[in-house]
């Protein structure tokens, strides 16, 4: 195999443990885009996506468009699917007494 058939195959691979099958027609085609450039710029982080982090982008995308005015809506939404897979382990964290 060659490498643009191997990463085809880990990113349909990525795509299918994010769950992004779940999202309507109008959504996918996006979370696919930017979960291939999330590959080819942060390769170890978009491996660990799942469908948690992608519904925590989804809400805090939401909540930030409540507040203030998105003029580049991919790269804030890429944004939040980042944070979220950083920013979910630290939500499993128990505290310290």
């Amino acid at each position: 195999m060659n490498k643009t058939s191997d990463e085809t195959i880990i990113i349909e691979n990525i795509f299918n443990n994010s769950g992004i099958a779940y999202f309507n027609d109008n959504l996918k085609p996006l979370l696919e885009n930017i979960i291939k450039e999330l590959y080819f710029s942060d390769r170890e982080v978009v491996l660990l996506l799942k469908l948690c982090h992608i519904d925590r982008a989804l809400f805090k995308f939401k909540q930030a468009k409540e507040k203030t005015l998105i003029y580049n809506t991919k790269q804030y939404l890429k944004s939040c699917i980042k944070s979220a897979i950083l920013e979910t382990a630290f939500d499993n964290l128990e505290p310290i007494d």
